[in-house]
């Protein structure tokens, strides 16, 4: 996480650092990193909200697997694939740790209780426990093997992989995963074979991935994100996205704009960003709390700025010097910027005091004030200052200021006591605090800039102190032990709570239920929380005791010795493996999950472990706008100019926050949406810019002319035989064999004509004319409401309303009880989010239609609850309806009527049926079956026919497309019964399997994905 809300507030103050792509607009790189555990996170539980929600072991895994491939096949790595996986964290992390797993644990348990009050009844199955996605737990050894058998089976099947040096730190190498992914950055920035020009991409946009870029300084760093879309309940599309993406660079450049403009340009920019970063972490993140009263959401980033920009001529120097921090300078920026702690409590004591004067009551005063950081602090200051103002009426004005000081000092006492639970706020005290934080950013600095300095430091408080009190620093001397790392084992008990102890082994679960534990008062079953000053119930503090390293270690010395021999193997720490492809190995890998994953017969892997570990021109681009062609200029003479201009003017400021000022003259141009290589005589070929159709205004003062950048992949090849080496697998896009897969052969003798030759083999296809020319006698028959009303004996309001939902509420309408309701509409059409139920409904331009399955569903619910028709169409307007109206005197038998709706409608099919957009054209169900009978049919015939050929390059497409080459179909039209080829190296889509389209969105085009397709394979390669 890093530090919250952070990311949020710059990219809505500089939406131009971020910005969302298009699969071919992602820049090419050359090393990409994944932080896996968000991925973890995603795939096992998408959504706590949902009680009922459980998932496989398996199906995570898959999922998993899926995620993988996708990233790895858009973003097409260069170099390396780095995969890590958070490790045992450093004692500092342990405490955020702690917290957030017996928050969440708490918070499964209340939402489990909330459900089953309401009457709800939960799967039988176990429900998936995030705090399992701890390092030392089974499911984390598990993982890893699942791991490691992935790695193995892509390098071994997939060329885009071949190339790749594969890097796996899972969860036994220590060490959070964005930290180990630096610590790797950094190893190889001190190789002599580094290229200074390395192109990086880190997976996630978190605000501690955004700092951990920028204290790299590399100039060719960015942060991608992809945007996952929906496709109907629970069901994560990954193939159908766009992504969101930062560059570092564009921030740097912010930070250096934003200083410049108000220090000018005598200073280091490099000193400064650094001294920006440092900033940042004031206002609180996964290491130590933040300063009283900054919170980002009431603009304490500009506050610190400002501050910063302020006092930046006297210091002589700067903050953060590269990782170590300059106690001097700081303690004069902290000076300075304790003026705030003033201005802050000036402003809520004079709203007090006045509220007082006109009250005359303290008894009101804390309604009043529950509006103020913390009513007992304000309060207990405020009885502090009227004991002063009473003592001292009749002195002269002279003495208010002092009046003042004394006041504030009683706030940040009573502070210390109410929050840290401290009897006597002492001169000791608060030299501990200022030094604990202050050590604190100096750890954090060290973590960020060199790799851990202790891994058993940590911030002993829940809370900073005030910014006033941090004072006589400079003289502090710094040293942290680097110690050791925890053992799995110790960190599990060290951050899970008693309600996860199913998570750790049988030896040590004693330890948190046992009223004998030594260490059972760090296991509350209950505890508070304190928002803080913050908004949202995720940002409050838990207060929860920390734990005693000592105490825990001596409490588990007795268990080791019962722990089994599986699990002593599992409680140990191991380096990063790195593996890359070897042809000349060649043995068989097992699978760890055969019931899922086969062997892998041929693999050709090796791996090893590898422990953490003159002046060269760097290529430094920043990120641009696509690159356009011009077409036309126009300075106010063409029709639609005022237009243009005002819609421009409007994006730029409303989207970008940018304020162009007059435009006189506009460029129109095409985009570029991707490259392609055109043969040219002899054997030659060209990489070629490929434009779009649609022409776009553009600003001119927006435009930058003639940009030259640097492309070290897209210029690689320069002829036909490098471009088609022979074995290289191809696809052709042209006649006679539209879709074949074929394989490039010896082409020395035609490559001087310009072409390639390859033998295909070409499958046999399914035939499908005579079912597209009959497919009206299969598709299923749809009426109006009004004509299912006539047959049924109803209104055609009850046919559209009973489709739909109906929710029927606790008690009656003139006395309702709670706000429980159960909705016992059939859920067949949904109106707002235009979304109708393939085979039961279909909307059209002015009405929507049912089919017959919808008539038999009415007759029969009309047949078993004939109350709850009469009761909705006596009361046709109202929106929901009650079981005391609809079943009057029965008591409790209105709750057992609802249930047993509802658990008629959970019992029919049509509950589990898929609702799609009413945009989507889908083939029906029979018409699918029949399609599927074709395609076995062909299967029937086992020999593909083969047939060699020299064809010109522009009619093959070469399985491993380069990078930022447009996709060689894409102005083919798709309708229905299309018949097509995924290039998509992906596990659930074998090469060469011929797809038959059986949706079609107008103005979408999918790519391969489960969710819109029949992949029905005509043939196993």
């Amino acid at each position: 996480m890093g530090v919250p809300k952070f990311y949020r507030w710059i990219s809505e103050r500089y939406p131009c650092l971020s910005e969302v792509v298009k699969e071919h607009q992602i820049p090419e790189f050359d090393n990409l990193y994944l932080d896996m555990n968000g991925i973890i996170h995603q795939c096992s539980h998408p959504n706590d909200e949902d009680v009922h929600f459980r998932i496989s072991e398996e199906k995570i895994f898959a999922d998993i697997f899926h995620y993988l491939e996708v990233l790895f096949r858009i973003i097409k790595p260069r170099k390396v694939f780095f995969m890590a996986v958070d490790g045992v964290a450093p004692r500092a992390k342990m405490n955020q740790q702690r917290g957030r797993r017996f928050r969440s644990a708490k918070e499964a348990e209340d939402k489990i209780k909330k459900a089953l009050d309401k009457g709800e009844v939960l799967p039988t199955e176990a429900r998936f426990d995030s705090n399992c996605i701890t390092p030392g737990t089974d499911f984390m050894a598990r993982l890893q093997e699942q791991l490691e058998y992935f790695v193995h089976n892509k390098l071994s099947t997939d060329k885009l992989w071949q190339n790749v040096r594969v890097y796996l730190s899972g969860h036994e190498t220590p060490g959070e995963g964005e930290h180990k992914i630096m610590e790797f950055i950094r190893s190889e920035n001190r190789k002599p074979s580094h290229d200074p020009n390395t192109r990086h991409c880190l997976y996630g946009l978190d605000a501690d991935l955004m700092m951990l870029g920028l204290t790299s300084h590399e100039p060719n760093f960015s942060l991608l994100r992809e945007e996952v879309r929906k496709f109907g309940k629970n069901v994560l599309c990954l193939n159908v996205f766009h992504f969101n993406t930062l560059h570092v660079t564009c921030t740097l450049n912010m930070c250096v704009f934003f200083f410049q403009k108000h220090i000018g340009s005598d200073y280091d920019l490099e000193r400064i960003i650094d001294d920006w970063i440092l900033m940042g972490f004031l206002v609180g993140n996964d290491f130590i709390p933040h300063l009283p009263h900054l919170h980002i959401s009431h603009d304490a980033l500009p506050l610190l700025y400002k501050t910063y920009i302020s006092v930046l001529p006297s210091l002589g120097g700067y903050l953060n010097e590269n990782g170590h921090l300059n106690l001097r300078n700081f303690e004069k920026y902290l000076e300075k910027l304790s003026e705030f702690d003033r201005e802050h409590f000036s402003e809520v004591f004079v709203d007090l005091k006045w509220f007082e004067s006109k009250v005359g009551n303290k008894k009101c005063i804390p309604t009043f004030i529950h509006c103020f950081y913390d009513s007992a602090l304000c309060l207990a200051a405020l009885t502090s200052s009227e004991k002063v103002i009473g003592e001292g009426k009749g002195d002269d004005e002279e003495e208010e200021d002092d009046m003042f000081e004394t006041e504030f000092r009683q706030y940040k006492r009573t502070y210390y006591m109410t929050k840290m639970g401290v009897d006597v706020v002492s001169d000791e005290f608060l030299a501990k605090q200022a030094r604990c934080y202050v050590e604190g950013i100096q750890w954090i600095l060290h973590y960020y800039y060199h790799g851990v300095q202790s891994w058993s430091w940590y911030y002993p408080f829940h809370y900073a102190p005030f910014l006033s009190d941090i004072r006589n620093i400079a003289g502090l001397k710094l040293t942290f032990d680097l110690g050791k790392p925890f053992m799995p084992f110790q960190q599990l008990l060290a951050v899970l709570p008693a309600a996860s102890m199913e998570l750790l082994p049988q030896a040590y679960r004693h330890l948190m239920t046992s009223e004998n534990s030594p260490i059972i008062e760090y296991y509350p079953l209950d505890f508070k929380t304190d928002l803080n000053g913050k908004q949202q119930e995720w940002e409050a503090v838990v207060l929860i005791p920390f734990i005693d390293e000592r105490c825990l270690l001596a409490a588990m010395d007795p268990c080791n010795h019962n722990l089994t021999k599986q699990e002593k193997a599992r409680n140990c720490h191991t380096e990063c493996a790195v593996y890359t492809y070897d042809q000349e190995a060649d043995v068989t890998y097992s699978s760890s999950l055969p019931q899922l994953f086969p062997d892998i017969i041929h693999c050709h892997v090796r791996f090893c472990l590898e422990e953490p570990p003159g002046v060269q021109r760097v290529y430094n681009r920043a990120s641009t706008p696509p690159p356009t062609k011009v077409t036309c200029l126009s300075d106010k003479e063409q029709k639609d100019w005022v237009k243009d201009v005002q819609g421009l003017t409007e994006h730029f400021l409303k989207r970008k926050g940018i304020v162009v000022n007059e435009t006189t003259v506009l460029l129109y141009g095409q985009l570029l949406t991707g490259r392609k290589y055109v043969p040219k005589a002899n054997g030659v070929v060209e990489l070629e810019k490929q434009w779009a159709k649609q022409v776009l205004p553009f600003a001119y003062q927006t435009v930058v002319k003639d940009i030259k950048a640097f492309y070290s992949s897209l210029t690689c090849f320069k002829s036909l035989d490098e471009l088609f080496p022979p074995t290289t697998t191809v696809f052709m896009v042209g006649n006679p064999y539209y879709g074949a897969m074929g394989e490039v052969q010896d082409s020395s003798d035609v490559i001087k004509d310009g072409r390639v030759r390859v033998v295909f083999n070409v499958p046999h296809e399914p035939q499908l004319e005579t079912l597209i020319q009959n497919q009206h006698k299969y598709c299923v028959k749809y009426s109006p409401g009004y004509v299912l009303a006539s047959r049924l004996g109803v209104t055609s309001y009850l046919v559209s309303r009973f489709s739909g939902s109906i929710f029927i509420g606790r008690g009656s309408k003139k006395n309702p009880c709670g706000e429980q309701k159960a909705n016992v509409g059939l859920n067949l059409k949904f109106n707002k989010k235009n979304e109708e139920v393939p085979g039961y409904t279909k909307r059209t331009e002015k009405e929507w239609l049912y089919s017959v399955a919808v008539e038999d569903l009415l007759a029969e619910y009309l047949d078993r609850f004939s109350e709850v028709f009469n009761a909705v169409s006596r009361n046709s307007h109202d929106d929901v309806f009650y079981e005391d109206d609809i079943w009057p005197g029965l008591d409790q038998n209105g709750a057992e009527k609802v249930a047993e709706i509802t658990s008629w409608l959970k019992s029919h099919p049509v509950s589990s049926v898929s609702r799609t957009s009413c945009e989507l054209q889908v083939l029906d169900t029979a018409i699918v079956e029949r399609i599927e009978e074709a395609v076995e049919k062909t299967k029937v015939i086992l020999t593909n026919t083969a047939s060699s050929c020299s064809i010109p390059p522009t009619v093959a497409v070469s399985e491993v497309l380069p990078v930022c080459t447009r996709c060689p179909s894409i102005d083919t039209p798709l309708s229905m019964f299309s018949i097509f080829v995924s290039l998509a190296s992906l596990s659930q889509v074998k090469k060469s399997t011929k797809k038959v389209r059986v949706t079609v969105k107008p103005h979408l085009l999918f790519r391969v994905s489960v969710i819109c397709l029949a992949l029905l394979q005509v043939k196993a390669i």
